[in-house]
């Protein structure tokens, strides 16, 4: 692996073109690092605190963290992660990821983008795959359209967007803001209990509305425009095919479910399975409550469908047997996930023990050649000669297993525990 690093301030103007695919992440250390796999591949300069890297494989960047960045291209995919500057990205050839960045411009994507936390505004000209976005603090603008599907949510300024196939949109829109968007396919906007907007639809196949307060027993026809609460903020929608309002139905994250265990357990135990159980159930919950919305939207698309009493029976009765796999498959999924949690538990608290119990044998018998160091006062030493415990000699041989001590120190150990030396 070739690696060339420059020096730099904390926030260097950093212009990068690269053949392959690029994977680059902020740092808090004030220098340029970039890695290849061939040294005549990678090129890095450097002058007046301005960087250029040209690759012609893949690449792999890190940099400071305040970087300003600007993305010539990348003819793979791109994976960029942790930065706080501006960022610019003229095109990219296969997929681009986008995690916890700045203000971000997006030329041209011919694959999918995913992009999650960008603190600023978001703007895009036109993206060949699919397109997801989630916490974009600023706006979020796609001038262009996108060729396939749109998944946006969490968006805290103003919003604009088009796209060739189905729109879904989870919005809390503030005061003050305009959202305007465009479907050739479906489009569904799923919005809170307390939203105050004007929302307008002005063309759309049928609109479907369940909103607090507001059910449409039957679809209605377009244009339609109603008012949520004090009307504050402003939603057009357009689609060729249907226009879905509804209240938010809560997301499930396997990444928020995450809890940390230290070394330091003891006593503690209780609470962390305490947490465990309630981040559980706080997750089942809201996997309950998203199927109990989607059946409820089927319910409705089905009875403006004008099918049989008995087809609508029977579409019903598979979507709700889906619904329930997919309950049980997400319940295991949560299962499994607290198993791992509570073997991390029980493996650090073993660890404790294990060292607690190797500092008692140690301080009965003057040994601490191998410094296992651990809070507990030692206890006093037993007389010479006693006779070793089960216990005693399953404890050594656990330390050798797991090499916390070697086969030297386990025989002097056991010799001294029996007496001999």
């Amino acid at each position: 692996m070739e690696k060339k690093i420059q020096s730099t301030s904390s926030s260097p103007s950093v212009i990068l073109e690269i053949s392959g695919d690029l994977r680059l992440k902020g740092q808090d250390i004030f220098e340029v690092v970039a890695k290849s796999d061939e040294a005549e591949n990678l090129t890095l300069e450097g002058a007046d605190d301005q960087v250029t890297i040209r690759c012609t494989s893949d690449c792999s960047v890190r940099l400071p963290w305040a970087s300003v960045i600007q993305i010539l291209a990348v003819h793979g995919d791109a994976s960029i992660k942790a930065l706080d500057g501006e960022l610019v990205v003229d095109t990219v050839g296969g997929d681009l990821e986008l995690r916890n960045v700045g203000s971000t411009r997006v030329g041209k994507v011919r694959g999918d983008l995913n992009a999650k936390n960008v603190d600023g505004n978001f703007s895009i000209d036109s993206v060949s795959g699919d397109l997801t976005a989630h916490g974009i603090r600023g706006d979020f603008m796609v001038s262009g359209a996108a060729s396939s599907n749109i998944n946006l949510s969490d968006v805290g300024g103003s919003a604009k967007a088009s796209a060739n196939g189905n729109i879904v949109l989870r919005l809390d829109p503030a005061p003050g803001h305009e959202f305007e968007f465009k479907a050739q396919g479906n489009l569904f906007c799923r919005l809170p209990d307390d939203t105050s907007a004007e929302i307008s639809v002005p063309k759309a196949a049928q609109v479907m509305v369940d909103l607090p307060g507001i059910h449409a027993s039957a679809p209605v026809q377009a244009p339609y425009a109603l008012t949520l609460g004090e009307g504050d903020a402003r939603i057009t929608l357009y689609a060729n095919g249907n226009v879905v309002l509804d209240t938010h139905a809560p997301e499930w994250d396997m990444e928020d479910f995450d809890v940390e265990v230290g070394s330091e357990v003891n006593g503690m135990a209780e609470a962390i399975s305490q947490q465990i159980n309630q981040q559980v159930d706080s997750q089942v919950r809201m996997i309950e409550e998203q199927l109990n919305a989607q059946l409820s939207s089927l319910t409705m698309r089905l009875s403006a469908a004008k099918l049989s009493e008995a087809q609508a029976s029977r579409i019903e009765s598979r979507a709700r047997e889906a619904s329930e796999r997919a309950t049980r498959r997400a319940e295991e999924r949560v299962r499994r996930a607290q198993e791992r949690m509570e073997q991390k538990l029980a493996a650090a608290q073993r660890k404790i023990e294990y060292k607690a119990q190797a500092h008692e044998a140690a301080a009965r018998h003057g040994r601490h050649s191998w410094n296992i160091r651990v809070p507990t006062p030692p206890t006093p030493p037993k007389p010479p000669g006693e006779a070793v415990s089960e216990d005693e000699r399953l404890m050594i041989l656990r330390m050798l297993e797991q090499k916390k001590i070697t086969m030297e120190q386990a025989e002097e150990l056991l010799s001294a525990l029996e007496g001999n030396s």
